[in-house]
């Protein structure tokens, strides 16, 4: 699903995706269950299985939405309560780790991107904010929309100049922080929905 190999509206049989794997029904049943809560599934009727949902624009608006609240909230936080230098280290050191990822692949371009937005939501040393940022970017919902993002962006830019904006804002008022984080996210959604 997630490489494109599955077209939306594919079956997926449980029985006969065990044989293919060599696995038992269990783990190929609760797989199944838990991409059909993530949305990349639907029942597939009275026929059983599954079949892969496509993704549609309230798909893509609501992953966004939710980004929006948990990351421009982070953004204003750290803002808010000046986490020092410290925070502003931690979020710079990951975009340089997230710099020498291999930007030319979806999947690592997704890590470099959470990676980075991640640390913002660390910086805010709020756990239930981390585990929120993680049930939104965890999703694998959350890949499929990168990649769709990822495949209409013809130009991949480096993390650096990407997420620079967004960390120098970090250290300005916490209005500031949340527009620059806001405007980054849209700018992201815009380009997926192009």
């Amino acid at each position: 699903m997630l490489s494109g190999r599955l077209a939306p509206g594919a079956r997926l049989v449980m029985d006969g995706l065990a044989a293919e794997l060599d696995i038992s029904r269990t783990p190929v049943r609760d797989a199944l269950h838990r991409l059909e809560r993530e949305g990349l599934l639907a029942p597939a009727g009275r026929r059983g299985g599954f079949l892969v949902r496509s993704l549609n624009a309230d798909d893509i608006m609501h992953l966004y939405d939710a980004r929006e609240a948990v990351e421009v909230f982070a953004a204003q936080r750290v803002a808010e309560l000046g986490r020092g230098a410290g925070a502003l280290e931690h979020i710079a050191d990951a975009i340089d780790r997230a710099e020498v990822m291999d930007l030319s692949r979806p999947g690592e371009a997704f890590a470099a991107n959470r990676l980075v937005h991640r640390a913002v939501v660390e910086a805010t040393r709020n756990t239930m904010l981390v585990d929120l940022f993680d049930a939104v970017w965890t999703r694998a919902r959350a890949l499929q929309v990168y990649s769709s993002y990822f495949q209409r962006e013809l130009v991949h830019l480096p993390i650096r100049r990407v997420h620079q904006p967004m960390l120098e804002a970090l250290g300005q008022e916490p209005a500031t922080a949340g527009e620059i984080m806001r405007k980054h996210i849209r700018e992201g959604l815009d380009a997926t929905l192009d």
